[in-house]
């Protein structure tokens, strides 16, 4: 039968639309499976006549069909659908009669209305709710029905005849639908959601003329009620709306100024920004911020004198809000009244000023900021600063470093120069503008200067560093020797080097080596020069903390050499822990390339940490297999795309794993290939771990010839999620040519004899759905075996010299088709000599 479906979907394009239909007619009325109607009834939807609705009414009582049934009968353009669908009412229960329900309000057969009336009084409440809801699509014909229900049904299915009439009242004209909303918020005791629903309809329909029913509303003594009025008001725009707010403030309890005050806020309406002026000036504090909070969501520039009037008052709260709301006011005129601010005299008002000028990053503050760091107060000095290093370029550098060398608040000067510094991408200008200072500097500015040098990080500024390093000023060499330590950037690790091996202060010795530990690993070099250098560091090391960084680098660095390092650490009690933990890290990175190595490390660790004692035995494990599997090269790191190339923005690395998905956003139109760049192998065994969704399509293409764009042509190991093809190999040019369970053998001649040598179905078990399998593939001559999972699925002998590729390129395949996803890991080649 899934055939016949097929075969009908195939028919779709060639055949009148009528031979589909009748064929899917009689599948219906068949014993086809329920999958092969359902799919039937999918392709009824879109070519089915009044021919169908017979055979499609039937299944309306069906439990697993009905719905689908409805799905085919829907589009139906003929009034047999609808008297199908009345008459199944009386028939059915439950989901099923729900849906019914549903399909007539989608028809929007108003014939059923006395049909669908008697459903709105059912016990089931889903019923009830899908009676209502139809009845309410269907406009002023189901009123009466529902207006009736509403007086004389039963109180728990008010609710739901409720929503009914208010889609009753959405298609009607205005004075209709008022009518209908006054209705229902005049009940007792509804739900809150419909008791605001209803008011809000009665509101909006009447457009402005709601404006004083809104009003009354926001009197009453229910709060949430009251809150709904305010929120039902920002549904009705213009003045009237606003100045009938505002007429309310002057008679309002707290309570309700507060929730008119923040609802004139969310309006935005321009006009009521006077009036909240005045409520910002004078008041409770309470008030005053809740009207400071709406005019920032006004916007409008008239309130900025008023702001930051109240950024000034002595009631905190009230000078915090005002602060907050310049601080995100539009516009350039908020700008320039904060700069204005900073000229004031008073010094706890300027820096407030330089607080909302750094957080409204006014660059127009630069130059007052620069002349406050002379003035008289400590507090406005530091403030100046820190604002300074929140807006200032390198353009201000030399200005800065001038008022640090006038100043006493040296450490707030440091600060600012140091976060424009470190902001800044060009570090070699940023030394160009520090140094002059730094060689006029003394005392604390010149330690400072070394410091804020430390951040900038360039070759100037390192040679300025070390060579402070040599002066005879205790302060200043010590500052620079700490400076060096502290260094980001590799430049400094020859300084380092010598510095460990030379000074006779253990401090320094000590700052010397973490910084080299800290360095190394940032290093483009080899991982090999990298473990070099650290290995020249080790005499040097004697304290445990610093043996806890070494391990840490060293798990960097995975390598025989480091794994025999991180071993000699384990003898250490201290380090026991870390020491286990990096070398099973190593081990798990190179266990396929030194399995000997890793397996006899493993055998030393001993823990009582069990996740770690798993990861020992697996690695255990995995050293006896790769051992076993001496003479494979692997082919992908596990970590990128390294030695591979595919069309760009297809193959990615995803949990360790060579990944290519498809989705319905993304479908794939056609094969896309990731291609091994190192090699076209002729007699090789290749082993590679795969995972492909159930609707997926892949395949290694092997012996293969690149084509433009990516594209190959050759054998390949063929596979689908299903398993329908696993085992077998395909070719381009002869599709399949081997099954799961034969041996072909293609002649000189081009001919061929097949063998049964197991049973397909037998061998597809060794297969796991959605899950990890191997395929082993080994190219021997003109042999190709294919093995799943270590069991035998195919060979062929392809003797055609013509034909039969003897070597050539790996490479995965992502198929189009449905949305998929497949990956590959743990990809290891043998060439066979």
């Amino acid at each position: 039968m899934r055939h016949l479906i097929i075969a009908i979907a195939a028919l779709s394009l060639a055949s009148p639309a009528f031979t589909q239909e009748e064929t899917l007619i009689t599948l219906l009325k068949s014993d086809a499976s329920t999958r092969e109607k359902a799919d039937a009834c999918r392709e009824l939807s879109r070519v089915g006549t009044k021919q169908a609705v017979p055979a499609l009414s039937q299944l309306l009582t069906d439990q697993t069909l009905s719905h689908m049934a409805r799905y085919a009968l829907e589009p139906i353009a003929d009034p047999s659908v609808d008297a199908a669908l009345r008459s199944a009412l009386g028939k059915l229960k439950g989901s099923q009669l729900v849906g019914v329900i549903d399909s007539l309000g989608v028809r929007k057969d108003t014939k059923a209305v006395e049909s669908l009336a008697p459903f709105l009084t059912d016990a089931d409440p889903a019923v009830v709710q899908a009676a209502a809801r139809t009845l309410g699509g269907m406009g002023g014909a189901a009123l009466p029905v529902l207006e009736n229900a509403l007086t004389h049904g039963l109180i728990p299915s008010q609710p739901a005849v409720c929503e009914g009439l208010f889609r009753c009242a959405e298609a009607m004209p205005d004075a209709e639908a008022v009518a209908i909303y006054d209705r229902v918020r005049l009940l007792p005791d509804l739900p809150f959601h419909i008791q605001v629903a209803a008011m809000r309809g009665a509101i909006l329909r009447r457009g402005i003329h709601g404006v004083p029913l809104l009003i009354e509303t926001l009197w009453t003594e229910e709060p949430m009620m009251a809150s709904a009025a305010a929120g039902i008001s920002m549904d009705i725009p213009g003045q009237a709306m606003t100045v009938a707010l505002i007429r309310e403030l002057s008679r309002a309890t707290m309570s309700k100024r507060l929730l008119l005050v923040q609802t004139l806020g969310y309006r935005g309406d321009p006009a009521a920004a006077s009036a909240l002026m005045g409520l910002a000036q004078t008041g409770s504090a309470g008030q005053r911020v809740a009207a400071i909070h709406s005019l920032a969501q006004l916007g409008d520039a008239s309130a900025i004198p008023a702001l930051v009037a109240s950024a000034k008052d002595a009631d905190a709260s009230v000078s915090s809000a005002a602060q907050a709301a310049l601080i995100g006011f539009p516009g350039r005129q908020a700008d320039a009244a904060v700069v204005s601010w900073l000229n004031e005299s008073d010094g706890t008002h300027r820096v407030a000023a330089m607080d909302v000028a750094g957080q409204r990053r006014i660059t127009a503050a630069v130059q007052p900021l620069l002349t406050a760091t002379g003035d008289a107060h400590a507090d406005v000095v530091n403030a100046s600063f820190k604002t300074l290093g929140e807006l200032a370029g390198v353009a201000e550098i030399p200005a800065i470093v001038n008022a640090m060398l006038k100043t006493q608040a040296v450490a707030a000067a440091e600060a600012s120069l140091s976060a424009i510094c470190a902001r800044h991408s060009d570090k070699t200008l940023c030394a160009q503008k520090l140094l002059p200072g730094f060689n006029q500097a003394q005392g604390k500015p010149r330690l400072a200067l070394l410091r804020v040098l430390r951040t900038v990080g360039d070759a100037k500024a390192l040679a300025a560093v070390r060579a402070a390093a040599t002066e005879s000023d205790t302060s200043v060499k010590d500052t620079a020797l700490r400076a060096l330590c502290d260094w980001p950037t590799v430049n400094a690790l020859p300084d380092l080097a010598k510095l460990a091996k030379t000074t006779t202060n253990r401090t320094f010795r000590i700052l010397a080596l973490r910084g080299q530990l800290r360095l190394i690993p940032m290093q483009s070099d080899s991982d090999a020069q990298k473990l070099s250098q650290l290995k020249a560091m080790l005499p040097l090391i004697d304290r445990t903390e610093e043996q806890r960084l070494v391990l840490a680098v060293l798990g960097q660095l995975p390598s025989a050499e480091s794994l025999a390092i991180v071993m000699s650490y384990l003898t250490q009690e201290a380090l026991k822990n870390e020491a286990s933990v990096t070398a099973v890290g190593i081990g798990e990175n190179i266990v396929a390339t030194y399995p000997a190595e890793v397996a006899e490390a493993m055998k030393q660790i001993q823990t009582n940490n069990d996740k770690l004692a798993a990861r020992v035995r697996a690695l255990l494990a995995s050293a006896k297999k790769d051992t076993a599997e001496a003479g494979f090269m692997t082919l992908f790191n596990g970590k990128d795309l390294t030695g591979w190339d595919g069309k760009p923005g297809w193959w990615t690395v995803q949990d360790g794993a060579l990944t290519a998905e498809s989705t319905p956003d993304k479908p794939c139109r056609v094969c896309n290939y990731l291609t091994w760049r190192d090699g076209q192998p002729a007699d090789f065994e290749l082993l590679a771990d795969f995972k492909l969704s159930g609707k997926g399509n892949s395949g290694i293409q092997i012996r293969s010839e690149p084509r433009p764009s990516w594209d190959t042509y050759g054998y390949q190991a063929d596979m689908t999620g299903d398993g329908e093809l696993i085992g077998f190999v395909y070719h381009h040019k002869y599709a399949l040519i081997a099954g799961r369970g034969t041996k072909a053998i293609f002649t000189a001649d081009n001919k061929s004899t097949v063998a049964q040598i197991n049973d397909p179905a037998a061998l597809l078990k060794h297969y796991k759905l959605d899950d990890w399998n191997q395929y082993r593939v080994v190219c021997d001559g003109p042999d190709i075996t294919l093995y799943i999972n270590g069991v035998l699925m195919c060979q062929i002998t392809d003797h055609r010299v013509a034909e039969a590729a003897r070597h050539g390129l790996i490479a995965l395949q992502m198929h189009p088709g449905p949305p998929m996803k497949i990956q590959f890991k743990n990809i290891r080649l043998k060439v066979l000599d």
